[in-house]
Order: structure tokens, then sequence, then C-alpha cells
């Protein structure tokens, strides 16, 4: 009987053992999820550049994480980054916080982006407002600015069957003023024609007619005949970044609604230089 009891005690503290380990594991793995911080995903339409591990996440000039993982999103016509933020950094995983890729580019005002050529591509947030509610889930763009040039803009669509020069910041202008800009350039559903997807502020939607041309607006531009030769040259910024232009014909159409479909011309319309409507909000 009394080795019978001497067993049983003997055998309740083996059972401290594993408790402790039981309990040791709980706290490490505690430790590791407040030290791994918060999982966010952020959709672009194009991930060159991105690398898992290496790609960061940076505000105000300063890394607050990393990218963890690149995949193409399950419609295949975007890509998924899966990033870690560092666990002290508040108000970034909100809702409203903007996050875009920042690449070299060349513009008219300069050159922005060029700490990516040593550093290469990073990914740069605007954080929402402190009080919004959580957000884990974002849709990220390209771009050297905070601002979503689809805000406050009135957007259309520009369907052609292939393009030579039109890339997305890419200005729109009428008469040589740039009134937009390119936000999205993709191919269509069925894949027979590239829609470019333009957006201007909409103090310029009156100059959008039902009868509205555009054209991709070309560096250089040559018309040569036996007793006069002509050459134009464009802007600075159209010869780095090309464009496109629109005009309306002296008999213009009602104004055109947001996300109205147009035709994407390869060059100007005849005489265009002389149409001059009167285009006023109504």
């Amino acid at each position: 009987m009394g080795k019978k009891l001497e067993s049983l005690k003997t055998g309740w503290y083996l059972w401290l053992f594993p408790i402790f380990a039981l309990l040791i594991s709980a706290y490490l793995f505690y430790g590791w999820v407040q030290e791994s911080g918060t999982e966010i995903k952020i959709t672009f339409d194009d991930g060159s550049g991105i690398e898992p591990e290496k790609t960061e996440i940076r505000y105000r000039g300063i890394e607050i994480g990393s990218v963890k993982k690149v995949e193409l999103a399950d419609d295949n016509k975007s890509v998924k980054v899966h990033a870690t933020l560092i666990r002290d950094i508040k108000g970034i995983a909100v809702k409203g916080s903007k996050f875009w890729i920042v690449r070299p580019q060349v513009t008219l005002q300069g050159i922005s982006g060029l700490e990516t050529i040593i550093g290469g591509t990073y990914i740069s947030v605007q954080p929402g407002k402190d009080d919004a509610p959580e957000e884990l889930d974002f849709k990220g763009r390209e771009g050297s600015s905070s601002k979503d040039p689809t805000e406050d803009t009135a957007t259309y669509y520009l369907e052609t069957p292939f393009v030579s020069s039109i890339s997305v910041d890419d200005p729109v202008t009428f008469r040589g003023m740039k009134i937009g800009s390119v936000t999205n350039v993709n191919i269509s559903k069925t894949a027979q024609k590239v829609i470019v997807q333009i957006n201007l502020a909409y103090k310029f939607m009156r100059l959008i007619r039902t009868n509205t041309l555009f054209w991709e607006k070309m560096a250089v531009q040559a018309k040569l005949g036996l007793l006069k030769s002509e050459i134009k040259i464009s802007s600075f910024e159209t010869a780095l970044r090309g464009g496109i232009e629109l005009s309306t014909p002296d008999n213009p159409g009602p104004m055109a609604k947001s996300h109205t479909h147009f035709p994407l011309h390869g060059k100007p319309p005849k005489d265009f230089e002389k149409w001059n409507p009167v285009l006023e909000s109504k």
C-alpha cells in the first residue's frame, strides 16, 4: 500500500513538467504575436519592382513595415501584396489610409523617386484619420503623390485597338492646357481593345460633349509638301511621356455624362485647329 501511494505522488510531480512547458510555450507565442505587428493586404494593378522581404513600406522616409508575400489576385487582373507593419506603428491600418508605389519618374517639373535607383522600389503611405476604424485590406496605386487623382474628378473611358505611348499619369490637354490625366490603362474583358481611363476636374466637364474627339498627342508632327513643309514640336513633357489631346467641333453636342466611353484616335482630326465652339455649362 505504501509503495502505491509513493508511486502516485511521484506520478503527480511528473505532470508538472508538461504543464510548465505548455505555459512557457503559450508565453513565447504571445510574445511573438505582440512583436509580429499588424498584417495588411494592398492590391495594385501592377507589382513590378515589389519583392518579398525586400520592399519596404515607408512613412515620412522611415520604414514602418515590409512586404512578406506577393501574389496574383483571384481575377488575375491585379496583384495582392501581403505586408506586415511594425508593432508600435498606430494610425496606419485604418480606413482612409492610402498606399502607392514609388518608382523613379521624369517629368517637366523634375525627377522624382530618384532614391529608388539605389534602395529599390518602395511603398509609401498617407495615414487615415486618428479616429478612423480599423482596416486591413487596401487598394493601392502608382504615383509620387499622396493625393488620389480620381478624387473630386469626372471619369471617362477611351477605347482603342492599341496604344503607342500612353501610360498612367500622362497629361490630358485642351488647347495646350492640362485639364486632367490618365489614371489607368488596361485590356478590355474580351481582349479586343485597350481601355484608357482619364480623370478631369469637375470644372472641365463642360468641355466634354457627346461629339468630342480624343487622340494621342505626338511629340513631333510633320506636314511635308512640294511648296510648303511644316514641323510642330510638342511640349517637353509630351516628348517624354506622350499624352492625350481633345477638341470639340463647332456644333457641340450636349455635355457627356461621367463614365461615358469614347474612341481614342491615333492622330488629330483634320483642321481641328479651326474649331472654336462655345462650351458653356448648362
